[in-house]
C-alpha cells in the first residue's frame, strides 16, 4: 500500500484498483458475484417527465423533491415549488441522488452467501428462492426458540416510508431502547413534563425573538442543513449565536461566538455558568419563585422531599399513580404549608424544622451543590478562559434566551445526561423556560407545531412485535436472539466496538440484509436483499407521511431499479411465503389510501389522487403559523411547576446535576498514554451516517479520512495524505491522514461512518467505546451509546 495519498482516500489506485465492474468489493473480499451496481443502462422509454417525492429521513429534513427523468433516467433533482419558501429546500445529498442511485455500491439482485461470513462470497438467486429461504430460516428459529427469538429492524431510512408490519405479523422482536441521539433529552424530560426530551417544544422560527441562543454541539449547518436558514434569518434580526463545540465546525464559523471547551466537558460548563449567575445574583428571582420547585421543602440529609403520598389513576392511561402534595416554608406564618397554599409566601432559601426534621429548600441545597464549580475550576475542566464563562453566562440570563442542544456531539459521551439536566437547570434558573423567546431542546428538525394523527393498515387484534426489553447494543452482548434481519445498515449504526458485534452475528443461526447499497454489514449475512431507492416504486406511490406541516407522498418517479423491490414488497413477499401473506395490503395504494383514512380536520378531504394532482405534498388545513404558540408555565410534573431537582436520581448523586468526567476520553484517564486522542464522530454535510459514501460526485469531495490538528501530525512524524491507521485496545481501521486546523489539539475528527470497501475492508466503529453508564437504564431513553467517548492513536499504515 503507498503510505501517501493524492487527493481520494486510500487512494482508488490503490485500495479499489483489483474491483473494477464489480463495484469496489475487492478490498471486501466479494468477488464470487457481482453484488454492487455496475453502469446502469437508461430503462425503455423516451422523452421527458417529471416525478414527486420526499428526502432524506435520515437527516430529518423531509424535503419535498420535483425530480426530471429523461429518457428513462433520473437527470435532475430539484426542490418542489412550494408558496412557503421556508419549504422548498434541497441540499448536496438530495442533488446528488442523479448519481447516486445508479453508483458502484448499488445492490443490484438477490443473493445468498457460498463463502463463509466476511468472505464477501455470494451467488445470484431468485426472489422466489429468496423469499422461501428467509421463510424457512425464520420457522425453523421461531418453532425452536420462540417468536422473540427474531430480530427485525428497520433504519430511519427505511421505516419512513410505508410502516413496516413483518414483525408485527410475526410476532418478532423489533428493536428495543434506540442508544444514541437522546442522552441530553434523557436529562431534560423530567424537568418540563410532558415531553418527548428530543424536540424543543417551540420552533426554529422562534429564535428572532430571542437575545441569545447557545447552540451546544450543534453542527446546525451541517446536520440540518437546510433549517440553517432559520439560524441566519434570527441573526439577521439580531439574535446572537454562541456555538459550544471543541472542534470549529462550520456552525462555528457561522456563529457570533465560538466556544472551544474540550470534548465532554458541556456539563461542566454549564454548572460553571449555573454558580457565577447565583454568585451574581443574575437567576430571575420572581420565576423561580413563582413558576419552579426550587422553594419546594427537601429533607437536609437525604434530599427527599417533603410531601404527602396518595394513590390515584392517569387520567390518560388509567394506570395507577402516586399523587404527591409537596410542602414549602410559609414565611408569614413560619409554617410548612402545602404547595399552592392560598395567602402563603414560600421563602425561597433557609433551613427550617418540621416535625423535629431538618429540612431546607431545593434552591438552598442548589447553593451548596454548586459550590465547587467556581470559574476557575470550569476554567482547568473545559481548558477555556474564565472569563469566556462569565461572559456567556451574563449573556444568557440576561435572556430571553434558547438552548438548541442538537444530536451527536456531547449525546455520545457517557455524561450526556449531565448535560441534558444542565440545560434543564439553568433555563428555570433564569427564566429561560415557558415564555416566547426561551426554551431548549432539538430545534434544527422541528420546524412546525403540526403533526396530524394518519390511519394505518389494520392487522388482527392482538398481533403485535415481541417485546424489546433490551437495546441493539445490549442484544449483541447475549444470546436470546438467534435470527435477524437487518432493512438497512444497523449493526454498524446502532452498536459500538464492531468485533463484539461481529462475534454476535457469527453467532445467529441465520441473518439476512434487506439495503440499497453495499454498506458494511453486507459481507456478513447470509442473504443479500436488494432495496429499491427513494425514487423508485412499483406502484404509483411508495409511502405516505406526515412532515413538515405536509402530508408527502413518496410517488413514482422512476421503475424499481436492476432487480430492486421496495421495503414494502420484500415483507409482504416474506410473509407470503410463510401462509401470511394476506394480513398485507394488496398494493402501495391499498396501504396509502388507508395511511390517509382518519378523522383528523388537519387532512379533511386529503386522498391519494389530491396528493397526486398536488405534486406529492399537501399542506396540513390551518397550518399557517409555524410560529407555535408559547410554551407557558403550566407542566404535568408532579409538582405542576417546572422540575430541575431530580429526586428519582438522588441514588446517583444526581437530584442536581453533578459534574462527571466522561467514561473514558478524560484528561487524567491513565489509558491517555497509552491513547492520547479522543476520537470524534459527526455528521457531515455530504453524508447522512453511511448513506451517500458511494456517490461518486460526493467522493470528489469528501471521501472518507480522519483529521488531525497539524501539531499532533507533526508530533506523530504525519503527513496531509499519510495512509494512516487507526487503534486502541478494541480494534483498529485505515483510512487517509487530512490536516485541519479546526481541530482541538488531542483529538481527531472524522465523519461518522461510511463502507469498509472505503476504509480497505475495516469498519471505524472497530475503534469504538461500547461502556454504557449504568444510570442510563434507570431514565426514560435508556443508556446512550459512548461513540465519541473514546481514545485512540494514529501511526503511518505498515509501522
Amino acid at each position: 500500500m503507498e503510505n501517501t495519498m493524492k487527493g481520494t482516500a486510500l487512494s482508488r489506485r490503490s485500495f479499489l484498483k483489483t474491483a473494477g465492474a464489480l463495484g469496489a468489493l475487492g478490498a471486501a473480499g466479494a468477488i464470487g458475484a457481482n453484488l454492487a451496481a455496475g453502469p446502469a443502462e437508461a430503462q425503455s422509454g423516451a422523452g421527458e417527465a417529471k416525478g414527486y417525492t420526499y428526502h432524506n429521513e435520515h437527516c430529518l429534513c423531509n424535503c419535498m423533491l420535483e425530480c426530471t427523468v429523461r429518457d428513462g433516467r433520473l437527470a435532475m433533482v430539484q426542490p418542489r415549488p412550494n408558496d412557503d419558501h421556508r419549504f422548498q429546500n434541497i441540499c448536496l445529498k438530495g442533488i446528488s441522488e442523479v448519481e447516486n442511485i445508479y453508483g458502484e455500491a448499488r445492490l443490484q439482485r438477490p443473493m445468498k452467501r457460498i463463502g463463509e461470513r466476511g468472505s464477501g462470497q455470494f451467488e445470484a438467486i431468485s426472489w422466489d428462492e429468496a423469499f422461501q429461504t428467509i421463510a424457512e430460516n425464520f420457522k425453523a428459529i421461531q418453532d425452536k426458540y420462540g417468536k422473540e427469538a427474531l430480530w427485525i429492524q428497520f433504519s430511519t431510512e427505511a421505516s419512513q416510508r410505508f410502516p413496516p408490519l413483518l414483525a408485527s405479523v410475526l410476532g418478532a422482536q423489533a428493536g428495543g431502547m434506540n442508544g444514541y441521539d437522546m442522552g441530553q433529552g434523557n436529562g431534560q424530560i423530567m424537568a418540563f413534563s410532558p415531553w418527548i426530551g428530543m424536540f424543543a417544544q417551540n420552533t426554529i422560527w422562534e429564535w428572532p425573538e430571542a437575545a441569545v441562543v447557545i447552540l451546544a454541539n450543534t453542527n446546525l449547518v451541517e446536520t440540518s442543513l437546510t433549517w440553517s436558514r432559520g439560524m441566519l434569518d434570527a441573526q439577521k434580526a439580531g439574535t446572537k449565536f454562541i456555538c459550544l463545540d471543541p472542534r470549529f465546525s462550520p456552525t462555528a464559523g457561522k456563529a457570533d461566538q465560538w466556544v472551544n471547551l474540550r470534548a465532554g466537558t458541556d456539563p461542566a460548563f454549564f454548572l460553571g455558568m449555573t454558580k457565577y449567575i447565583l454568585d451574581q445574583d443574575l437567576f430571575d428571582r420572581e420565576h423561580v419563585t413563582a413558576h419552579t420547585s426550587f422553594p419546594l421543602l427537601i429533607d437536609s440529609e437525604t434530599g427527599a422531599c417533603l410531601a404527602d403520598v396518595t394513590p390515584g389513576t392517569n387520567p390518560e392511561t388509567g394506570e395507577p399513580v402516586e399523587l404527591k402534595t409537596f410542602y414549602v416554608w410559609d414565611e408569614a406564618t413560619g409554617a410548612a404549608v402545602p404547595q399552592g397554599t392560598e395567602g402563603a409566601t414560600p421563602a425561597l432559601e433557609g433551613e427550617f424544622t418540621v416535625n423535629g426534621k431538618r429540612y431546607v429548600t431545593q434552591f438552598t441545597r442548589l447553593r451548596e451543590d454548586m459550590e465547587p464549580y467556581t470559574l476557575d475550576w470550569t476554567a482547568e475542566t473545559c481548558d477555556i478562559p474564565a472569563s469566556l464563562v462569565a461572559d456567556v453566562a451574563t449573556q444568557y440570563a440576561k435572556g430571553p434566551s434558547i438552548i438548541d442542544n442538537g444530536v451527536g456531539g456531547i449525546d455520545k459521551f457517557g455524561n450526556n445526561d449531565v448535560a441534558g439536566h444542565c440545560y434543564a437547570l439553568i433555563a428555570s434558573l433564569t427564566g429561560n423556560y415557558g415564555k416566547r423567546g426561551t426554551g431548549c431542546g432539538i430545534y434544527g428538525y422541528h420546524v412546525t407545531p403540526y403533526e396530524a394523527h394518519l390511519g394505518g393498515w389494520a392487522l388482527p387484534e392482538g398481533m403485535a412485535p415481541a417485546p424489546s426489553p433490551q437495546g441493539f447494543y445490549d442484544m449483541v452482548k447475549g444470546n436470546s436472539v438467534h435470527g435477524a434481519m437487518f432493512f438497512g445498515d444497523i449493526p454498524t449504526q446502532k452498536a459500538a466496538n464492531w468485533n463484539k458485534t461481529l462475534e454476535w452475528l457469527d453467532s445467529l443461526d441465520f441473518v439476512c440484509l434487506a439495503d440499497i447499497y453495499h454498506s458494511s454489514v453486507t459481507d456478513f449475512v447470509d442473504l443479500v436483499l436488494p432495496v429499491c431507492s427513494k425514487f423508485e416504486c412499483a406502484d404509483s406511490v411508495g409511502g405516505i407521511k406526515c412532515a413538515n406541516a405536509h402530508i408527502l407522498a413518496n410517488l413514482k418517479v422512476l421503475d424499481p431499479l436492476f432487480e430492486s423491490k421496495s421495503d414494502f414488497y420484500i415483507e409482504k413477499g416474506i410473509a407470503e411465503a410463510m401462509g401470511l401473506g394476506n394480513l398485507f395490503p394488496a398494493n402501495g395504494e391499498e396501504y396509502a389510501r388507508a395511511i390517509l383514512t382518519t378523522d383528523d380536520p388537519q387532512v379533511a378531504g386529503f386522498t391519494l389522487e389530491k396528493l397526486q394532482e398536488a405534486g406529492g405534498a399537501l399542506r396540513l388545513i390551518g397550518s399557517e403559523d409555524l410560529m407555535a404558540p408559547e410554551v407557558g408555565f403550566s407542566y404535568a410534573t408532579a409538582s405542576g411547576k417546572q422540575e430541575p431537582y431530580y429526586e428519582a436520581l438522588l441514588e446517583f448523586g444526581q437530584a442536581f446535576p453533578a459534574w462527571e468526567h466522561p467514561c473514558e476520553a478524560y484528561p487524567e484517564n491513565p489509558l491517555r498514554e497509552k491513547y492520547p486522542l479522543q476520537f470524534n464522530q459527526a455528521r457531515s454535510r455530504f453524508r447522512v451516517h453511511s448513506a451517500y459514501s458511494g456517490a461518486k460526485w460526493i467522493q470528489e469531495v469528501a471521501e472518507p479520512h480522519i483529521e488531525l490538528n497539524p501539531a499532533d501530525a507533526l508530533a506523530r512524524g504525519l503527513a496531509d495524505g499519510d495512509a494512516v491507521e487507526v487503534f486502541n485496545d478494541r480494534g483498529s481501521f485505515r483510512t487517509v491522514l487530512r490536516l485541519n486546523e479546526a481541530v482541538r489539539p488531542e483529538s481527531a475528527f472524522m465523519a461518522e461512518s461510511t463502507y469498509r470497501q472505503y476504509l480497505d475492508g475495516t469498519i471505524m466503529q472497530a475503534v469504538s467505546n461500547d461502556q454504557l453508564n449504568e444510570r442510563g437504564y434507570v431514565l426514560p431513553f435508556g443508556p446512550m451509546i459512548p461513540f465519541n467517548d473514546t481514545l485512540i492513536e494514529i501511526k503511518k499504515v505498515g509501522e
